[in-house]
């Protein structure tokens, strides 16, 4: 399922994911959990207009393109330290 193809679109679109997704959090002031929802939706509608665009339509690589273009424009290393300090704390 994993191919390079897919790969590189997933780096693709998140790198204009990023610049978007940034522009509008700046342009809307957002911090937090309002900065992700938008990260989200971005990534979504680029995952959504990537899929839509070739028929037959397939919704398995749209949620892998979705996930991955959510994750690759926040920084992957975001959620992995997220969690990592997590377990951490609850550790100590």
């Amino acid at each position: 399922m994993f191919t390079p193809e897919l790969v590189t679109e997933i780096i693709s679109l998140a790198a204009i994911a990023l610049a978007i997704t940034q522009a509008a959090k700046k342009w809307l002031k957002a911090e937090g959990n309002t900065a992700l929802i938008i990260s989200a939706v971005v990534s979504i509608l680029f995952a959504l207009w990537n899929t839509l665009s070739a028929q037959p339509y397939d919704w398995s690589r749209f949620v892998i393109l979705a996930v991955g273009i959510f994750l690759q424009a926040n920084g992957i290393y975001h959620f992995g330290a997220y969690a990592v300090g997590k377990m951490a704390k609850q550790k100590g």
